[in-house]
């Protein structure tokens, strides 16, 4: 049915927003009819659809840009989509509070301007420590650094925002010797890694809240079989999966569980590359991250190195090899020593009281990679990088895989996706505090002592510039030209990379031996990350 001819029409009130009306030449017979439709009901259309589709439909003729630049509620999923955030649950915060508090957030750390400087006292000795969704926790021995006995200490603090001051709770005895842990305050979720036992190691699936068996899980303690004593672990927490990577004497493993259901979905141990079915781990793992809650990725040293990248739980709990992305070629008798992996924390879903969050799927990765020159003619060099990467890019051949029925892995050489998807940068000085990236943000050590705040989200977009102002004291520098690493003991010739981002630094930020980062704040640590050290002070700038 054709729409009536809106000529004549007068401005169309929703809500407290008066609308012009379209205006269309109606005799055009080429004019589609969805564009005829009134203002009110092309926005009630879009509402239903995502902000990029809105942001294209924007790009589509003058009716349907005036109509949705007309609109808070629009401009609102435009810009969140934008950011990399998604919207929150429903409060009494209106959508134009929304919109506003987004586009300061964004003013905030594209200048870098924090609104206040908090000290957090965080006295006592770090075993293991977590940020996650706001949330800065850490266990530590009873007795402190010269204890002997095992940390069954716990202390969370919700650290102080633009509109909490925060609070802080404190476990003096948990119950249980740990070794490592992983949070999720969105779940009010902790997973405590014990082991005390020289045959399996326990994870316990208790409340943050009140230190109890978690409601929603069907068993209070997974378990993971070890062959010797274990040397070192690492858990994470995804939406309804736990992974954990631990090391012992003589191998490696990781094992994924649905920490509800208490079912293992992924147990691997390390093997030869060449006969890896997925079930099983390359012997030169270096390190282990996830992609989502059916995906992760491991480093490889084979080869002059990789991403290796797994699906799991999707048919039958097959663990599938989708994908094999090569690191830059090197040159004989060099290897990749080692070659760590890193993102942000996740978190199920939005927290209490906050208008919007990170889209989980909107997350860099950083690779500290070493590499070994092994030439006995040549001198002696282990030479360190960083590689920084969307997880667009792992995302992308798992969509592939899928949508072609994949049967074999995709062999991805370093031509295909480095130069254009990622951005290596020389080693200057290293992480000694984990939990320096979150969404597109990374934290950057520099060697003059100070940080810098690198955001691969960037947009020349009216929407995201903000000039410096005179007073500023930030020194900001987007980068959108291609980095060259030369290392003519390494790599057989010039590695190019061209991944933009934008790089501030203030001065502010000397002094500190790492920062963290979160949605909304960078803590500042001064002490160094050693087991048991004393953090003293948390320095928060919240935004």
């Amino acid at each position: 049915m054709i729409a009536p001819k809106l000529d004549t029409r007068q401005p169309i009130a929703v809500g407290s927003q008066v609308l012009p009306s379209p205006r269309v030449d109606v005799k055009d017979s080429e004019t589609p009819t969805f564009i005829l439709l009134p203002s009110e009901l092309l926005i009630e259309i879009l509402r239903h659809v995502d902000g990029r589709s809105i942001l294209r439909c924007s790009s589509v003729c003058r009716v349907l840009n005036r109509v949705i630049e007309s609109s808070a509620e629009l401009q609102y999923y435009v810009e969140l989509a934008l950011d990399g955030m998604l919207d929150g649950p429903q409060s009494m915060v209106t959508v134009a509070e929304r919109l506003e508090q987004l586009r300061a957030l964004r003013r905030a750390w594209s200048l870098l301007e924090w609104k206040k400087e908090v000290r957090v006292p965080m006295h006592g000795f770090c075993h293991a420590y977590e940020l996650v969704g706001g949330v800065f926790a850490k266990t530590s021995s009873l007795g402190g650094f010269l204890s002997q006995s095992s940390p069954r200490k716990f202390i969370s603090s919700w650290l102080p925002s633009s509109s909490d001051p925060g609070h802080t709770l404190v476990r003096k005895d948990i119950g249980i010797s740990t070794r490592d842990f992983a949070i999720d305050p969105s779940q009010d979720l902790i997973a405590l890694v014990q082991t005390d036992d020289i045959f399996y190691t326990e994870v316990h699936i208790r409340t943050i809240s009140s230190n109890i068996k978690h409601p929603e899980a069907s068993s209070p303690v997974l378990r993971a079989l070890t062959s010797s004593t274990m040397t070192s672990a690492f858990i994470q927490i995804v939406d309804d999966v736990i992974g954990m990577m631990y090391w012992m004497e003589l191998e490696s493993r990781i094992t994924i569980w649905n920490w509800k259901t208490g079912q293992t979905l992924v147990f691997t141990a390390n093997i030869d590359l060449q006969d890896c079915d997925g079930d099983d781990l390359p012997s030169d793992i270096s390190d282990f991250s996830f992609i989502s809650n059916r995906a992760y990725m491991i480093t490889c040293g084979t080869n002059g190195g990789s991403i290796q990248i797994f699906t799991f739980g999707e048919n039958e709990h097959d663990i599938i090899h989708v994908a094999s992305l090569s690191l830059p070629p090197l040159k004989s008798r060099v290897r990749l020593g080692h070659c760590g992996i890193h993102t942000g924390p996740f978190v199920a879903r939005c927290l209490p009281n906050t208008p919007f969050w990170t889209n989980q799927e909107e997350r860099m990765y950083v690779l500290s990679v070493q590499y070994v020159q092994e030439d006995p003619d040549v001198p002696s060099a282990r030479p360190r990088f960083f590689l920084f990467f969307k997880n667009s890019t792992p995302l992308r051949y798992i969509q592939k895989y899928r949508e072609q029925r994949g049967t074999s892995t995709f062999e991805v050489p370093w031509e295909e996706w480095g130069p254009r998807e990622s951005r290596m940068l020389h080693h200057q000085l290293p992480y000694q505090w984990l939990r320096y990236v979150h969404g597109h943000r990374v934290v950057f050590p520099l060697l003059s002592g100070s940080m810098q705040v690198l955001d691969f989200n960037v947009r020349k977009t009216k929407r995201h510039i903000f000039p410096l102002q005179p007073d500023s004291k930030a020194s900001i520098e987007v980068v959108d030209q291609p980095s060259t690493i030369v290392s003519e003991g390494i790599f057989p010739g010039p590695v190019e990379t061209r991944l933009p981002y934008r790089a501030c630094r203030r001065d502010e930020l000397k002094g500190f031996s790492g920062v963290m980062i979160d949605e909304q704040r960078l803590i500042g640590l001064k002490s160094p990350s050693f087991a048991d050290g004393d953090i003293k002070d948390l320095y928060v700038f919240v935004f």
